[in-house]
């Protein structure tokens, strides 16, 4: 090739390089392009994911702050770290005074023991549900507070708990199974709830065979002349005032009910005392005492006397069923020997 053509030889090849730098670029430039066009996309998408984020945290921060349910969060270290103002208010203090103390300053002595281990079982995976302990209120009392709470797992780190004051529901159970236990005229326990206390201090002494269990039927002598005379409003202040004298002599181990209309009894645990060595006198003494003392009526004074069967487990009867027939029948007893004392039972009187 002649020398003539070297200058446009080297026009070609700058050309070409030219050419192929351009289309390189192009090319480049075209990828820069789908990357920004990306980058793009992205940024929406990302921006569009920040703003669901924003407003789901919103909504969720909505949700705690006006909620009437109790929501808390807490951490492993004994401590609220926010409380919604349903919580606040249903305690009475303020979030700050919440947050700045232990909560287990708040929890009832009592119930701290099983507090902290219901907090170990938070951290060791275990959920708490309507779990109860009581918690003062600034009022000075004590709210029973029901507890839902997920465990703690390797996503979370503190917990989240719904609360639920049932200090109402405790209260109305109380008063339900008060009602079920207790006589409504005297207040003292009712005969399904003395018969029910005969039977586990029969079986306590079964179990451990010291001691004895026994049993007082009183019967109030004269009370029927009461009613006819003065009216039954007469007769239930009547009953009322010797349920309040009978309130007053019971000791530590002895349980007065009402079985009857104008009956009442005395149980006695004596299963920790040796066996035999409950000495029976001296309260048929002072229940006798206590009810001969006259009573104040609207319209005059009475006074009454009382007639008193008493019968022992394992001393002469051999189960529930024994024991009160027994002591029915050494009542009646004395009901027809002259009322107004005492006798135990024995065989003699079948």
């Amino acid at each position: 090739m002649s020398t003539v053509d070297d200058p446009d030889n080297e026009i070609i090849g700058r050309l070409r390089e030219k050419a192929e730098r351009l289309e390189s670029l192009e090319s480049r430039l075209r990828v820069l392009e789908h990357e920004r066009e990306d980058l793009l996309d992205s940024k929406k998408r990302l921006s569009k994911e920040l703003q669901n984020y924003h407003k789901s945290l919103q909504e969720w921060e909505w949700f705690f702050e006006h909620s009437v349910q109790m929501l808390c969060i807490a951490g492993l270290d004994g401590y609220f770290k926010r409380v919604n103002s349903a919580f606040a208010n249903a305690l009475g203090y303020s979030k700050e005074e919440l947050l700045s103390r232990p909560f287990v300053d708040f929890v009832h002595p009592d119930d701290i023991a099983k507090t902290a281990r219901e907090l170990e079982g938070l951290g060791a995976g275990r959920d708490s549900i309507s779990f109860e302990n009581r918690y003062l209120a600034k009022d000075g009392s004590w709210r029973w507070i029901a507890w839902y709470c997920p465990a703690i797992t390797n996503v979370t780190t503190k917990l989240f708990a719904i609360a639920r004051d049932v200090t109402e529901d405790r209260r109305k159970e109380a008063e339900i199974l008060y009602r079920a236990s207790h006589d409504s005229l005297t207040g003292l326990y009712n005969r399904a709830a003395f018969e029910e206390s005969l039977e586990c201090a029969i079986a306590l002494q079964r179990r451990n065979q010291t001691g004895e269990v026994v049993l007082y039927l009183v019967d109030i002598d004269g009370f029927k002349e009461v009613n006819d005379q003065y009216g039954h409003m007469a007769g239930d202040h009547l009953l009322q005032v010797i349920s309040e004298r009978f309130q007053q002599i019971q000791r530590a181990g002895e349980m007065v009910a009402r079985v009857g209309g104008d009956e009442f009894a005395f149980l006695v645990d004596g299963t920790m005392e040796e066996a035999g060595s409950y000495p029976f006198e001296p309260l048929a003494e002072r229940m006798i005492a206590q009810v001969s003392q006259p009573v104040e009526l609207s319209t005059g004074t009475v006074t009454v006397g009382c007639s008193i069967g008493i019968s022992t487990f394992p001393g002469t009867a051999d189960e529930l069923g024994s024991l009160m027939s027994q002591a029915d029948k050494a009542m009646y007893s004395v009901k027809n020997s002259g009322k107004n004392g005492f006798r135990k039972f024995d065989p003699s009187l079948t």
